[in-house]
């Protein structure tokens, strides 16, 4: 089971940096794979969506479920889809210039030959593909946290 981790620090409060993680539409500005994420049932704690992954030029339709394990500090993003299943982990942490955000990721592949033989292939470009994504997001909620102090 493919199983990484990444810590990044946002010089922003971590109610903003939480609320802008917590958004699906801002999953799709930080992450060049995810194409659809379609919201189909909303609770106080949680989304159940359908999504669309694009992986090494194939699409995948799945499902997945974000839950609010504890507000500004812990999110549980499960997916499901035919080939890959598993769970990403944001934890958010204050700090003394803003918050520490924590990505963990634990996945499995599907046993078809197919699958086992892309495996390694698909867990590196996961890996980067959710780096990037929290990079991107850091980028996205410093900038976005500039302009409402120079507005």
């Amino acid at each position: 089971m493919p199983t990484f981790e990444h810590t990044i620090e946002v010089e922003a409060p971590v109610d903003r940096v939480f609320q802008f993680g917590i958004d699906p539409e801002n999953w799709r500005r930080t992450m060049p794979s995810l194409t659809d994420v379609e919201i189909v049932e909303e609770t106080d704690d949680a989304l159940l969506m359908n999504a669309t992954y694009r992986l090494l030029g194939t699409s995948m339709d799945g499902k997945m479920e974000m839950r609010i394990a504890e507000p500004n500090k812990h999110t549980i993003t499960t997916f499901e889809s035919p080939g890959m299943t598993g769970e990403l982990h944001y934890h958010y942490a204050a700090t003394d210039s803003g918050t520490k955000v924590v990505q963990r990721a634990d996945y499995e592949f599907g046993d078809s030959l197919i699958e086992r033989v892309l495996e390694p292939v698909a867990k590196r470009y996961n890996e980067r593909q959710f780096k990037h994504s929290l990079r991107t997001s850091k980028e996205l909620v410093e900038a976005e946290a500039t302009s409402v102090i120079e507005a």
